[in-house]
C-alpha cells in the first residue's frame, strides 16, 4: 500500500479535514484515480489478507503522528494523514498532486485551516495521544529500543483506530489499521530474529 492508496482515501473521504481541504481545489476521486492510474498503472491494491505498507507510506504515517504533536493535538485524523503526505515531497502521492495542479504549500495551508474548523467532537477524548519521543538509554540494547518503539506505535494505531471508527472517519481507520498490521508484522520479525549470544535481551516494560 503505497502513499497514492492513502491520497485517493483521503480524497473519498470528503467530511474529514483532510478531504475538505483537497476538495478545496476541486479534487474529486475521479479525477484523483485517474492521476494515479496514469502514473502507476492501477488504482487500488490487489485483494490480499495483508497488504503492507511501502517505507514511504509508513514514513508518511509516523510524520502524520509528529504533526499532530507539533499542534498540540491528542488525536489523529485525516487532516494530519494529509500533512504527513504533504510532507512526503517524494512519490505516488506528490506526483499526483503535482499533475493535478495543487501547490504543496498552500494545500498544508488549507489543511492547517481545515483540522482548525473541525468541529470539536472529531477529536474524541479516547483519541489517540500524540506521540511520546524514547528518551535514549544507554542500558537498552537496540533491539530493545526497537520493542518498545514497536509496542508504543501499536497503542497509538489501535487507539487511532478506535477513534476513528467511532468519529466515522474511515479513511484514518483502515489507514491505522494497515498501519497497526504493518506494526505486528514487524514485531513477529524482530522476535523471530537471532540474538547475539543466544540469548533474548529482557523485554522494557510496557508503555504506560
Amino acid at each position: 500500500m503505497g502513499t497514492e492508496h492513502l491520497l485517493l482515501g483521503l480524497v473519498h473521504d470528503e467530511a474529514g479535514p483532510g478531504g475538505v481541504a483537497l476538495a478545496s481545489f476541486g479534487l474529486t476521486l475521479p479525477d484523483a484515480r485517474a492521476a494515479v492510474q496514469a502514473i502507476v498503472g492501477v488504482t487500488e491494491p490487489a485483494p490480499v489478507a495483508h497488504i503492507p505498507f511501502t517505507p514511504r507510506a509508513k514514513h508518511v504515517l509516523e510524520t502524520s503522528l509528529r504533526e499532530s504533536l507539533l499542534l498540540s493535538h491528542a488525536h489523529v485524523d485525516s487532516g494530519h494523514l494529509l500533512l504527513g503526505l504533504l510532507a512526503e515531497r517524494s512519490g505516488v502521492a506528490a506526483e499526483v498532486l503535482y499533475r493535478v495542479g495543487i501547490d504543496l504549500e498552500e494545500a498544508r495551508r488549507r489543511a492547517l485551516d481545515a483540522i482548525a474548523a473541525a468541529p470539536a467532537d472529531a477529536a474524541p477524548a479516547d483519541a489517540a495521544p500524540a506521540p511520546t519521543p524514547i528518551a535514549p538509554r544507554s542500558v537498552v540494547t537496540q533491539a530493545n529500543a526497537r520493542a518498545h518503539r514497536i509496542a508504543v506505535q501499536l497503542d497509538q494505531a489501535k487507539t487511532a483506530k478506535d477513534a476513528a471508527l467511532d468519529a466515522g472517519d474511515f479513511a484514518t481507520a483502515t489507514a491505522m489499521r494497515e498501519w497497526e498490521k504493518s506494526l505486528l508484522a514487524e514485531r513477529a520479525q524482530l522476535a523471530a530474529a537471532p540474538k547475539p549470544g543466544g540469548r533474548t535481551p529482557p523485554p522494557l516494560d510496557p508503555p504506560q
